[in-house]
């Protein structure tokens, strides 16, 4: 028996200034609907949560970001916790966790050891957490309820120190505007998954001309059809051209053409890659929300690897894929998901799927945004269900579908 069998891994992205990703903080929780979720890892011993995070790979996991685990006194003091390797790690004091000598002198070891210090659900100084703040390298201040008063006064407690300033569930524009200019580096919480719709907005003359490649792969256009739009944006043919050499890596013959490169390629990478080309554009013309573009990719691969571990028609396998990463493009580019679904062409499934979450993909839709909002009660009514699915499922679907979104980010 796999100690790993009842509990799947969940993450949250911790951002920066500008909402780039810095880090995730990792979650374990519980796939049983007879448990409660276990997001703070205090029922799921250290030897599980280590052991987790070697069958998942913590480097897929993690990509180049650092990972925030919570840890209550027993994990601190654990032999499993110098497992994990402390380049990656952050250690997160939780807030019911007592400033002990042994538990001070251990925080003490594990920094020497190199690991990361940081303090949770910080809302003020008191008797509790008042030693640790020395230790800390970052302090996560849980701002939520608070009004402008309590803000600053809680901050101005911490502000002397040398811990970055982590601001946490942070839900509205205006909580993190405040938390900006009072000197918080760190921001965690749902306001940046929220969608920001603008009335009118419109899609880009580049993005539109992706549109057009995707509408003529829909069409199973001739390749000379999809080759002229190509050549009639060279900067997009050269992307081409250098995405599909490197698929193209160990073939005798190098590639001589645009229309050779959308041969080797195949269909269904060309769609794949269009599609998170329309979030890639925006990425690089300076967008505040890059955490989207791997969210895109990590929920459109674990999608479509679900429902092939699951069995699934070729057809709802592929449609998978398309419905993550499109369910990512309303929040990103601003457009609502009417407007972009008149544009993409898609199939009716699909977009009853996206607008509605009905069917199978809108069920393996709301599966992956339950796993991303940590909606344990979903996730468990999703696993009984049906007697193929198992979290053992879930968590190689999700490990390989990290690996795959932190390579695509890299290579983007």
């Amino acid at each position: 028996m796999q100690l790993t069998e009842d509990i799947y891994l969940g993450r949250q992205p911790i951002l920066d200034s500008e909402q780039q990703i810095q880090a995730f903080e990792l979650l374990f929780r519980s796939g049983s609907a007879n448990h409660a979720g276990i997001a703070d890892g205090l029922k799921a011993t250290s030897a599980v949560i280590v052991q987790a995070l070697s069958e998942f790979g913590i480097e897929s996991v993690l990509g180049k970001h650092a990972g925030f685990i919570n840890c209550d006194a027993a994990f601190l003091l654990s032999d499993e916790i110098e497992l994990l390797p402390p380049d990656k790690v952050v250690l997160e004091i939780l807030e019911t966790t007592k400033a002990t000598e042994d538990v001070l002198q251990r925080c003490v070891d594990l920094k020497e050891m190199g690991f990361r210090i940081a303090l949770d659900d910080f809302r003020g100084m008191h008797d509790d957490n008042r030693e640790f703040l020395p230790l800390a390298d970052v302090i996560k201040v849980d701002v939520l309820g608070m009004d402008e008063s309590r803000l600053k006064e809680v901050t101005q407690e911490v502000i002397g120190t040398d811990a970055i300033l982590l601001a946490e569930k942070v839900e509205t524009q205006d909580i993190f505007r405040r938390c900006v200019s009072l000197g918080y580096r760190m921001f965690q919480g749902y306001y940046f998954s929220s969608p920001e719709i603008v009335p009118g907005r419109r899609l880009s003359s580049s993005q539109l001309i992706v549109v057009q490649l995707l509408d003529l792969i829909r069409q199973d256009a001739e390749v000379f059809e999809i080759e002229n739009v190509f050549k009639q944006n060279p900067f997009l043919g050269v992307n081409l051209m250098r995405l599909a050499n490197s698929a193209a890596v160990g073939l005798r013959t190098p590639l001589r053409s645009i229309a050779n490169a959308i041969v080797v390629l195949g269909r269904r990478q060309l769609q794949r890659w269009l599609l998170l080309l329309l979030l890639t554009e925006y990425h690089h013309e300076g967008s505040r929300r890059s955490f989207w573009l791997h969210l895109a990719a990590t929920r459109g691969q674990f999608m479509e690897l679900v429902a092939k571990a699951e069995k699934h028609q070729v057809a709802v396998v592929d449609s998978a894929f398309i419905v993550g990463v499109v369910s990512v493009m309303e929040l990103m580019l601003g457009v609502p998901m009417e407007s972009l679904l008149g544009s993409l062409g898609l199939s009716d499934e699909v977009k009853l799927a996206l607008l509605h979450r009905e069917g199978l993909l809108g069920e393996l839709l709301s599966l992956a945004q339950a796993l991303e909002s940590g909606d344990d009660g979903f996730v468990a009514r999703y696993i009984v269900a049906m007697p193929n699915r198992s979290v053992d499922i879930l968590n190689q679907a999700q490990g390989q579908a990290l690996a795959w979104a932190n390579n695509i980010q890299l290579e983007m």
